[in-house]
């Protein structure tokens, strides 16, 4: 018995060597996308326990790679999405926008006007303002 096999099954009466380990050999890693070992002992272990998937091969289950005698790694399309600001729309009047920032707990400060305070908020946010008449 090997010494993966004894801690885990301790009653495998099949002796072998830890190469030939049929438990050893059974462990997938998904993030290496390899057998052998599992994702708590892989050598190039992620920094979290959930990562993205960066090849196409880590989307395909352990036995379509053994039934097509799939080695390669081929690295997912990168895909870039830009991020969209959201709008904020607020009628062009002094009383909407003090009535807005009070709504939100914010006092405009010193030497700015509420008009200024917005539009601070809504860089703050990632908002695009739009005043409308």
């Amino acid at each position: 018995m090997c010494s993966v096999c004894k801690l885990v099954i301790p009653t495998f009466g099949i002796p072998h060597t830890e190469v030939l380990c049929p438990l050893r050999n059974s462990r997938y890693c998904s993030n290496c996308a390899q057998f052998g070992h599992l994702l708590s002992a892989c050598p190039d272990r992620p920094s979290s326990i959930y990562t993205k998937p960066i090849y196409v091969e880590q989307l395909l289950s352990p036995s379509v790679l053994r039934e097509y005698k799939i080695t390669t790694r081929t690295p997912l399309p990168v895909v870039i999405t830009e991020v969209v600001p959201q709008l904020l729309e607020i009628k062009d009047d002094e009383k909407v926008i003090g009535a807005y920032l009070a709504a939100r707990s914010i006092k405009p400060q010193k030497g700015c006007t509420k008009r200024q305070t917005l539009e601070e908020y809504a860089k703050l946010q990632n908002k695009r303002l739009i005043y409308l008449s």
